[in-house]
């Protein structure tokens, strides 16, 4: 070992550093192939033909549709949702009455009425979003929770029934159908685990495909059912809470950071008692100028540069957390408005491992404080409960702890790749089991953070939001027909290619080696990483690690779903999706990309370039001190495709 340090003393040392990183690469390509890839989630396959059902009767233009003399505005969108999907199905015409009229011989009563059939529904039960639909002799109940249950039954009762699907905001599906039928006997009533459920994923911009897919923010119009909103800012509040300019008078309101040894506008200090004063007047004027806010956001700031003054240090010590200071003081906030605004959660993160991630040992959260769990530093390519990852294992925890305490718990969960927007995320087949692993701890609203629209749609963004937001509203569903129903009508006749490929990518992703940090010194021992998470790098095996036999597997797919799409907007829709595939071969000079031809690797990464442009994809990953992450108008095609951001 002397011998191999006194070597490496007496090379030049700007040369250590690349020599090791190429060392590493390498090793992380070649060992890792001698690890066999193991799917560690739900492999998507062919669903199960559904049985045709036995006995029915038909709608036809006898019936009526009934609705309250009082409805609601999302009441009435319901009954006209349905008396317009109807005629687009095979023509038949539905006159829309009011229930002050004689009952008909046939009806469909839309949301609370007086008709006698209706007597039955619970709607104590259901709840704001409670769906019920039932049938009585020759009448259909389609009803539900006062706010936006009766609109989520209308949806539920055309997809159950008719096979509507909106897939996109552009992409609806209604099957024609020469006869309206229904069965005989239908009594469902279902109310859905998470209160929120809100995604930022690019099709998440249309109300209309909102409210088919119940997601239920704050955006949502009354037509529509309203939504769950937040009064002030939604996330990251503490730089609005208290004015970061007061730094220059009053520093003491500011965290003495941990990192800086001095007081900053990165945190707050949570024992200050002037703070916790302005903190409050705050969330007062935001409430007053949004007094049917569900929510009002008590957050810290995306750091970890905490208050390590004395007091702060004092109590978070005897806490075991900085969740201690953190909802010590988040109680104040929610004693304070309690009498005045008695409906209002004020919500607060468990954000960071080391920092307020962890339950705190004495203090529990009031019964008006939300406590929102992120799952930042988890692992996605298994299920969390999948005993694959340690850092799983340790959230898992974390989830138990506050579930165990909280009477309001949320998570912030992550569905993309921070330093790789277009980078294949393998985590299709864990997305699922999560979900039903947040409902089954108690947790009652869910986010799931995609590109907030920054990464266009070149890694399956329309398929992810699609997804993520019918599970958010059933984690036990059929996730086989969710996918298959979804890429049949969005990618065409191909589309079992690309269910090959999003298999392919789950299946070979989650291992490797790290040995870059070693680069320093003669590595002596190499880390195996198990699972990938959100801010891995292109050349990480965690995120795919296959050989050229694989790789050209994958091209094949590729080909064969763009060959096979019937329309052209198929065909684009396939391609769109084939820049994550294209982007990763890239980076990885790879396939066309090899750098054996670097002239023709400069053409296709110009190629590349040209098409992520006309995809509408503006930011390949999240800024940081280095660059803006925003993809450049004049790349240098030499470089790798990672490197094409503008510089800050």
């Amino acid at each position: 070992m002397d011998s191999v340090v006194a070597f490496f003393n007496s090379v030049n040392p700007r040369y250590i550093m690349p020599f090791f990183t190429a060392l590493s690469i390498f090793l992380t390509s070649v060992c890792s192939f001698f690890i066999p890839a193991e799917p560690q989630g739900h492999i998507f396959t062919p669903p199960a033909e559904q049985n045709a059902i036995a006995e029915v009767f038909e709608i036809t233009d006898e019936y009526v549709i009934v609705v309250s003399e009082t409805a609601s505005e999302a009441e009435i969108t319901a009954a006209n949702l349905l008396k317009d999907t109807f005629f687009e199905i095979n023509g038949t015409k539905l006159a829309i009455i009011t229930d002050s009229t004689q009952k008909t011989e046939k009806e469909i009563a839309v949301g609370q009425t007086s008709r006698e059939y209706d007597d039955t529904v619970d709607y104590a039960a259901l709840g704001d979003e409670g769906i019920c639909i039932k049938t009585a002799g020759d009448d259909i109940a389609i009803t539900g929770g006062a706010k936006r249950g009766t609109l989520y039954s209308a949806y539920t009762f055309l997809e159950e029934y008719f096979g509507y699907r909106r897939f996109t905001p552009d992409l609806i599906v209604i099957p024609e159908a020469e006869k309206l039928l229904v069965p005989v006997e239908v009594d469902y009533t279902y109310v859905p685990p998470f209160m929120y459920r809100q995604t930022d994923w690019y099709s998440n911009t249309s109300k209309d495909y909102k409210v088919a897919n119940r997601l239920n923010d704050g955006t949502m119009a009354e037509n529509f059912g309203g939504g769950v909103e937040y009064a002030g800012p939604f996330c990251h509040t503490f730089s609005s809470l208290v004015p970061t300019s007061l730094i220059e008078t009053e520093p003491e309101l500011f965290a003495l950071g941990v990192q800086t040894g001095e007081r900053t506008t990165d945190q707050l200090c949570l024992t200050n008692p002037k703070t916790l004063a302005i903190a409050k007047a705050t969330v007062r004027e935001w409430l007053a100028k949004n007094p049917d806010a569900a929510f009002v956001s008590v957050t810290q700031n995306d750091n970890s540069n905490y208050c390590v003054c004395d007091a702060c240090a004092e109590i978070d010590d005897a806490e075991g957390s900085h969740a201690g200071t953190m909802i010590r003081f988040v109680n104040a906030i929610a004693d304070d408005i309690r009498d005045d605004y008695p409906d209002v959660l004020v919500d607060t993160f468990a954000y960071l491992d080391g920092y307020t991630r962890q339950a705190p040992k004495i203090t529990v959260p009031r019964d008006n404080v939300v406590i929102r769990l992120c799952s930042i530093e988890c692992k996605f390519s298994a299920p969390m409960d999948s005993g694959y990852s340690e850092d799983n294992d340790r959230f898992i925890q974390d989830l138990k702890d506050w579930s165990a305490i909280s009477d309001h718990l949320f998570v912030w969960d992550y569905t993309t790749n921070y330093s790789g927007f277009l980078l294949p995320f393998g985590n299709f087949g864990s997305i699922q089991r999560n979900l039903q692993i947040f409902a089954e701890h108690d947790v009652i609203g869910v986010f799931e953070e995609g590109t907030s629209g920054r990464g266009g749609d070149g890694e399956f963004a329309a398929l992810r939001c699609y997804m993520l937001s019918r599970l958010m509203w059933d984690p036990y569903q059929d996730v086989d027909k969710l996918m298959y129903d979804f890429c049949k009508a969005y990618y065409g006749a191909g589309y079992q290619h690309i269910i090959d490929f999003i298999n392919g990518i789950d299946e070979n992703n989650g291992f490797g080696f790290n040995i870059i940090q070693y680069w320093l010194i003669f590595p002596e021992h190499i880390d195996m990483e198990y699972g990938m998470g959100c801010f891995d790098k292109y050349y990480s095996t965690t995120i795919l690690n296959i050989d050229n036999k694989k790789l050209k597997e994958y091209d094949a797919l590729w080909e064969n779903a763009i060959a096979q799409a019937e329309a052209d907007w198929q065909k684009e829709n396939v391609k769109r999706s084939q820049i994550c595939w294209r982007y990763w071969k890239a980076n990885m000079k790879k396939g066309e990309f090899s750098s054996f031809n670097e002239c023709n690797r400069r053409e296709e990464n110009e190629k590349l370039y040209n098409d992520m442009v006309h995809f509408g994809i503006t930011t390949l990953m999240i800024s940081n001190a280095r660059h803006t992450g925003r993809l450049a108008e004049n790349p240098d095609f030499v470089a790798v495709p990672s490197e094409w951001v503008v510089s800050k």
